[in-house]
């Protein structure tokens, strides 16, 4: 008789519901396994072999087929061990297994010696699932810290292959996790910060943009000489950023899970990513793909900071890769292996020189570029990328005296108290919308979300006029006059913050806006 045990699969961040069938036929004694499986699986029938031969189980001297169902998708990794595993198991002791009440999901990859090792991707499939009914699920021992604290599923930690013949064979009671751990402790053992704005002194103009910018989910790019302080500013942005709730750590997670990133250190992402970027990067691993259409860093970034520093280092195709995420906050990836669909709700942060001696327009040095190589230099970055971007900040040089004077600066956590604030009256504006932030609104709301007096409207004209302004780069003012309202707790938009909001996106530093 035929036997049918389920799991999950996921294709990137889509999941399938996959049901392994088991059936034996007189012929040579082989196991086959069909059903669009990749290399890695197909390897596990040495994987099966070695499995039952160490737990003392004689295959049967017939040829096995294992079917993974539906067959039209790609079954990819070692998580099937397990399942198939056990559906060999009810194949040969079909008269002997004590068939329990409850429905149970398996995964794990499997040694020769039977031990359970660890899957990737275990978060998003348990997820899933869980949200089509299933409550009750074998997952490997080492495994186990990233579903602690997932709330209404019940979890087996299995060590050992023999366990499952224990408790299919013998009845014996395997101990489950039915009881999630409180979260909040996560957040107690994440609470410390590399770098904090109290210790960067001065810069209360940049300071303030960056706590507008981590408010409204807004773009920003520095400019500045070497030694301003802009990697400083950028790495200090991660402790104003508020804290991630509950669904959107499980959303971020998952991301992680995919790619392995998870441990019992760090169980599951409780503060927002910083992702930092290295110039020698590529673009797959900015955006995505391989063979196995793993997410990359813009993914990686998702709910806040994908930072690129020294942005002009970068090749300008890699640059134009962020084109699109940045506008629609999410990445496709498309290769012959498939398409695939992932989040990248990020906010980008740049730093760069505005030449290549990096004194361009420094009132103490002098630059030693000519026009050519500075237009050449800032080539790199271009006018659509920088209309993406809605705030362009002119970092000075602080003096060195303030910077050797003791004056108390305002910390990090008075900062982020004006920022969570001001994130509350956003959730509070986009209850009935499917956003979180100012950022993303889109044109089809603006005028909804940000109505504008007829003052208003005629300054912001006038002020798109005389600038040449984009329609985009309109919009973007309106939502960062939108932010800038909301730090000050103002119900409606004004003159004043539209200014301030056109005062943040300086390009004074680029030699075409001469």
């Amino acid at each position: 008789m035929i036997q049918k045990i389920k799991t999950y699969a996921n294709v990137g961040l889509e999941w399938h519901e996959i049901i392994i069938e088991a059936d034996s036929s007189k012929s040579l004694p082989t196991i086959e396994i069909v059903g669009l499986p990749d290399a890695a699986i197909k390897e596990s029938k040495e994987r099966l072999r070695g499995t039952f031969r160490n737990a003392g189980i004689q295959l049967p001297n017939r040829k096995i087929v294992l079917n993974l169902s539906p067959s039209d998708i790609k079954k990819v990794g070692t998580s099937f061990d397990l399942p198939m595993a056990v559906a060999i198991l009810f194949l040969i002791f079909e008269d002997k297994i004590k068939i329990p009440q409850k429905e149970f999901l398996y995964f794990g990859e499997l040694w020769l010696d039977g031990n359970v090792k660890r899957v990737n991707g275990l978060l998003p499939s348990v997820i899933s699932a869980m949200h089509h009914g299933y409550k009750h699920f074998f997952v490997p021992e080492e495994n186990v810290y990233e579903l602690e604290y997932v709330p209404g599923i019940e979890i087996y930690p299995i060590g050992k292959f023999d366990q499952m013949i224990e408790y299919f064979l013998e009845g014996k009671e395997l101990c489950g996790i039915n009881q999630a751990k409180n979260i909040e402790n996560l957040y107690e053992q994440t609470n410390t910060h590399e770098v904090d704005f109290a210790q960067i002194k001065g810069q209360l103009i940049a300071k303030r943009a960056l706590a507008i910018a981590a408010a409204g989910l807004h773009n920003v790019l520095m400019v500045g000489a070497p030694w301003s302080g802009k990697t400083l500013l950028s790495k200090a942005m991660s402790s104003i950023l508020p804290p991630l709730g509950f669904e959107e750590i499980l959303e971020v997670s998952q991301i992680y899970s995919l790619v392995g990133k998870l441990s019992k250190d760090i169980p599951l992402i409780i503060k927002r990513p910083f992702r930092q970027v290295h110039h020698t990067a590529s673009k797959i691993s900015i955006v995505g793909g391989g063979s196995q259409l793993t997410p990359g860093e813009v993914s990686l970034a998702h709910k806040w900071i994908l930072f690129f520093d020294e942005v002009t280092e970068f090749p300008r195709e890699v640059l134009e890769v962020l084109r699109q995420p940045l506008e629609d906050r999410y990445v496709v990836i498309s290769r012959v292996a498939g398409t695939i669909q992932y989040p990248a709700n990020f906010m980008f942060v740049g730093a760069m020189n505005p030449c290549k001696c990096g004194y361009y327009k420094d009132s103490e040095k002098y630059c030693s570029c000519s026009l050519i190589d500075i237009k050449r230099y800032q080539s790199k970055i271009s006018w659509p990328l920088l209309d993406r971007i809605d705030m362009i900040l002119e970092i000075p040089r602080e003096d060195i005296d303030k910077i050797l004077n003791n004056i108390i600066e305002e910390n990090s956590g008075s900062i982020k108290e004006k920022v969570v604030n001001a994130r509350k009256i956003q959730q509070q504006r986009f209850i009935w919308f499917s956003i979180t932030s100012n950022s993303q609104i889109t044109a089809k709301y603006i005028s909804e979300l940000i109505p504008l007096t007829d003052d208003c409207k005629h300054f912001l004209s006038e002020a798109s006029k005389k600038l040449t302004l984009s329609t985009r780069v309109v919009h973007r003012t309106m939502k960062l006059a939108r932010t800038i309202a909301d730090m000050q707790w103002q119900e409606c938009v004004s003159i004043n913050h539209l200014a301030e909001a056109l005062q943040y996106r300086s390009k004074t530093m680029f030699v075409e806006a001469e």
